[in-house]
């Protein structure tokens, strides 16, 4: 894996942990990802008028453009229902960590991609280390913990995020090789926006003005930092396994852990230390394959 495309990712699992953290700080999730999608659409614009004349885009690329959309929708709504009733530590780590599970399956099954033994063994302690952050203790009786939590409201909401994640990353990887990078991240935002506002205006009408009044600051810059995050991510696609990708976008893991535990005052912080420990030595393998 280059270190431009490892540079990238790590860059965007930052970012992506740090905007999931102002999400979870928010008053009612869905509207606030209403607004941040919305800023974003606006926000970008220009750079999508600069590269639209550049570009044709064929049957293939607004196939995935429409496709990632409706699966973007249902990732941002199950996003926003998961932080209303789950810990940021403890929704976010589930719902990355279906990605890294399940997308090397489909990729070598579906894309025909081959994987370096450094990069397995990196995917399994990423794993391994979301199985660890969902542990209270090391007790033979939380062994099934992790399992048992899959039953709550929250991990419910953040199960579906995974699926949505799974899905779109696989469509993506085909979509930037058909649509440059910049449009195909602008038009699934704003497909993804178009798709949210009849439910959000229709039931969450009354609460817009009032998520605006209290986290203005926090709603233009995560409406700067969503879309620039999977632009980096959708550029490194284009140089590297989609399951590498994936697999190194769950270091953002170690940021919401930070996150959760040190300003959110989550509970059970040296579990999910030494979860992120963790998936950084998953990290670091996969950043040694080749």
């Amino acid at each position: 894996m280059s270190g431009i495309a490892l540079g990238l990712v790590l860059t965007a699992a930052f970012l992506h942990a740090t905007w999931n953290y102002l999400t979870k700080r928010s008053q009612v999730k869905l509207v606030f990802v209403w607004w941040f999608l919305l800023i974003s659409g606006i926000l970008y614009f220009p750079m999508f008028l600069y590269f639209w004349n550049q570009i044709i885009i064929t049957k293939v690329g607004w196939t995935c453009i429409t496709a990632t959309s409706i699966l973007h929708a249902f990732y941002f709504g199950f996003l926003g229902m998961a932080y209303e009733v789950g810990d940021l530590s403890v929704v976010y780590p589930l719902a990355r960590g279906m990605g890294p599970f399940l997308v090397p399956f489909f990729a070598i099954g579906l894309i025909k991609e081959q994987l370096s033994l450094p990069g397995i063994i990196g995917i399994g302690l990423i794993i391994l280390g979301v199985y660890v952050l969902h542990l209270t203790s090391f007790s033979r009786k939380m062994v099934l913990l992790p399992f048992l939590m899959l039953k709550s409201r929250s991990s419910l909401w953040a199960l579906g995020t995974g699926g949505t994640i799974v899905f779109y990353s696989l469509v993506d990887k085909i979509g930037v090789s058909n649509v440059y990078p910049p449009v195909y991240v602008y038009l699934m935002f704003v497909g993804a926006f178009i798709l949210l506002s009849p439910y959000v205006l229709m039931k969450k009408r009354g609460l817009l003005f009032e998520e605006w009044r209290k986290n203005r600051p926090a709603i233009l810059a995560v409406g700067f930092l969503a879309l620039f995050t999977y632009l980096l991510v959708l550029f490194a696609m284009q140089m590297s396994q989609i399951s590498y990708i994936v697999a190194l976008r769950e270091s953002g893991i170690l940021f919401s852990a930070l996150y959760g535990t040190l300003w959110l005052r989550e509970s059970h912080g040296l579990h999910k230390i030494i979860g992120a420990v963790l998936i950084f030595f998953g990290v670091f393998s996969i950043g040694l394959s080749q």
